[in-house]
């Protein structure tokens, strides 16, 4: 039988991780504004973002010693949810994986066997979209080459080109693709499952202290997967899975969230980060440039030392990818309708005189000021 408590209490125990990782992420005694989903919630006061974080911390330590308390997981539910309202920067690809698994715990409370399908289905979904997100040239240029053989393997881009490595990288997403289709339809699903912990292993190891050092908000995410992929297909090999069950009831959520509409953000009508497209090299990333470097002192923590692509024009240059992983330890979320926003709000908080915010996605050919 299914062990739920052990679940609950992994996902806790690695979300509280991540969490105090990116602490100013939750907080908003911070340069980096907040972008409310709602704008009658930008008045909400201080106080608020921070007792809703630290009652979320107090919770998920009361959900590992009581994990079949359901109260708990209902609070805590609501307190996520409440707190990502309050800034779509916190809607990363983990928070959001995680508040769905509390809702089907809150669903499915009484069975168990569901709550193992329901888990099994949302993994599956997280590999195979994962993977065809990164069937594009953004993930074979900056993940694989850049990030992967020069900076963690040392390979040198002759030996790259002379070896025609770049399309090798392909190896990688259809891996993660095949896996995740073996998780849902192969009757052994240890060998799937075994693929994708080594595959977890080895991204450990890629960012991890020992490799590139990078995005250390999500190491936790990946030991949590382990240990999920452990559970569910190799310590509970035996347990019978059967697609039927998410199609009844209120479990068509997650059908629907994980099954379908992610399927609709390869024609844009889906947000990325909640169809599985971390790293996958082609989302779109926004930078605001300085016409005055006096404005810019204010965040020189964070400027961009050079402008590889020539984004600003040799104006100072602020990536909000890099000032958002360097004072949250996150990434911002990668939507155009997030940037408008982010824009707006920085305005409320900087001012607009010689400011530009230009928007761009690889090749990094086509540079958009942000209307």
């Amino acid at each position: 039988m299914l062990q739920t408590s052990m679940l609950l209490r992994i996902i806790s125990t690695f979300w509280i991780i991540a969490k105090l990782i990116s602490i100013n992420l939750w907080l908003d005694d911070r340069l980096y504004p907040l972008v409310p989903l709602f704008e009658y919630t930008e008045t909400i006061p201080s106080i608020v973002h921070t007792l809703l974080f630290y009652s979320s911390i107090t919770v998920l330590f009361s959900v590992l010693l009581f994990p079949k308390n359901i109260k708990l997981i209902i609070l805590l539910l609501l307190l996520e949810l409440s707190s990502c309202i309050l800034d779509v920067t916190r809607w990363q690809p983990w928070e959001y994986q995680y508040i769905f698994i509390l809702l089907i715990f809150i669903l499915n409370r009484n069975n168990s066997r569901v709550i193992y399908n329901a888990l099994i289905f949302i993994l599956a979904s997280i590999y195979i979209y994962s993977g065809f997100h990164k069937v594009n040239g953004g993930f074979l240029y900056t993940i694989w080459e850049q990030m992967m053989l020069r900076n963690f393997m040392g390979i040198s881009n002759k030996t790259i080109i002379d070896n025609k490595l770049h399309y090798v990288g392909l190896i990688l997403p259809v891996i993660e693709i095949l896996s995740g289709f073996g998780l849902l339809f192969l009757k052994n699903k240890r060998t799937p499952a075994l693929v994708l912990i080594t595959m977890h292993l080895f991204i450990l190891l890629f960012i991890g202290p020992l490799g590139i050092n990078h995005n250390m908000v999500v190491w936790p995410w990946n030991v949590a997967m382990i240990a999920l992929l452990y559970i569910l297909f190799i310590k509970n090999s035996t347990l019978e899975y059967s697609l039927k069950t998410i199609t009844k009831k209120w479990n068509l959520i997650v059908l629907l969230f994980w099954g379908i509409l992610p399927a609709f953000s390869f024609i844009g009508y889906w947000e990325h980060y909640l169809s599985s497209s971390l790293y996958s090299g082609n989302t779109v990333n926004m930078s605001i440039c300085f016409k005055d470097k006096e404005d810019a002192k204010l965040f020189e923590p964070y400027l961009s030392n050079k402008d590889r692509y020539n984004v600003c024009n040799g104006e100072s240059r602020l990536s909000l990818l890099h000032w958002a992983y360097t004072e949250m330890r996150v990434t911002p979320y990668p939507e155009v309708w997030y940037y408008k926003r982010f824009k707006e709000q920085y305005i409320k908080q900087y001012g607009k005189d010689k400011v530009r915010f230009i928007r761009y996605c690889y090749p990094y050919k086509e540079l958009k000021e942000v209307e």
